[in-house]
């Protein structure tokens, strides 16, 4: 969903009017935005699907950020505007993967989605990155 490490290949990002008119909450929900929208290419732990999982992307951005702020205004601009120089992942994601589509919707879902990102670092999968093969 980054950012980052966000990359992968998705197939349905350019969402039409009808489908953007979703609820406010929905807006503010993180989770649901990751189940709408990021789930079918991000799974949430190892193995990827077609993008880096979830729980490896939040690792990432706790690693080369130390506030939340920043790390969501980052990720927030490399989901509107894909860029390997903006990349958190290794170079080998990036490669494995590829970049990600832009992400069409909501600049406030973007950020909703990204900080909820922030929050699935899990300190206990610090060292489980070595033995998946560099897909984070």
């Amino acid at each position: 969903m980054v950012m980052s490490c966000f990359v992968g290949v998705a197939t349905v990002w350019g969402a039409g009017p009808e489908q953007r008119g979703a609820s406010a909450a929905e807006a503010t929900n993180g989770e649901q935005i990751y189940q709408r929208y990021c789930k079918m290419c991000h799974a949430m732990m190892p193995p990827p699907k077609i993008a880096p999982p979830i729980k490896g992307l939040a690792r990432h951005y706790r690693e080369a950020f130390s506030e939340k702020e920043a790390a969501v205004d980052h990720m927030v601009a490399f989901m509107q505007k894909p860029d390997p120089a903006m990349s958190k992942c290794r170079p080998q994601a990036v490669e494995r993967f590829g970049l990600m589509p832009a992400m069409t919707i909501a600049e406030n879902k973007l950020r909703s989605v990204s900080e909820w990102v922030w929050e699935q670092y899990d300190p206990k999968l610090r060292h489980h990155h070595h033995g998946e093969g560099g897909a984070h």
